[in-house]
């Protein structure tokens, strides 16, 4: 996991922010799954442990973007006086946007592993230990894909 992370200035800021929203947004709407579809009843499970995922997802988020934001800096040194393309298809110009790929990651296997680890779960336990299981769960898994990510394509350098 990176030891220095860039987000007190100017140009992470602003990202840091997005990626703490939308990790937010996106524990809302597991908040809303798991009160209204799922029947769960315990507002501790439904509202404080989505707050602690929150906070995992976040973390898992600012990894995968600053191992993107490592290779983008390291590809500008080395190709600094080359020609930009300026045609592109909107997936990618939707996925050159910094934030969305680090986003989209962690929430596709989040849904992923949490929707499978539920179903085995709901087999063996009531539905709000099975919401329980799953949530974190997924977390550990977001954040080991963010380790495996920056182990592997990010390459961070520590300080």
């Amino acid at each position: 996991m990176p030891i220095k992370i860039r987000w007190t200035s100017k140009e992470y800021f602003g990202s840091g922010l997005l990626l703490l929203g939308m990790s937010g947004i996106f524990q809302l709407f597991f908040i809303f799954i798991g009160q209204y579809l799922l029947a769960m009843g315990n507002h501790i499970i439904i509202v404080l442990i989505p707050i602690g995922i929150w906070v995992a997802l976040f973390y898992a988020a600012l990894i995968i973007f600053e191992s993107y934001a490592q290779v983008e800096r390291r590809e500008k040194l080395r190709t600094r006086f080359l020609k930009s393309k300026i045609k592109s298809s909107t997936l990618k110009r939707f996925l050159s946007i910094p934030v969305t790929k680090p986003l989209l990651i962690i929430f596709i296997f989040f849904n992923f592993f949490f929707f499978i680890v539920f179903f085995i779960s709901i087999v063996f336990y009531d539905n709000t230990i099975a919401f329980l299981i799953a949530e974190i769960l997924s977390a550990i898994f977001c954040l080991l894909i963010a380790n495996l990510i920056e182990k592997n394509y990010g390459r961070v350098k520590r300080y």
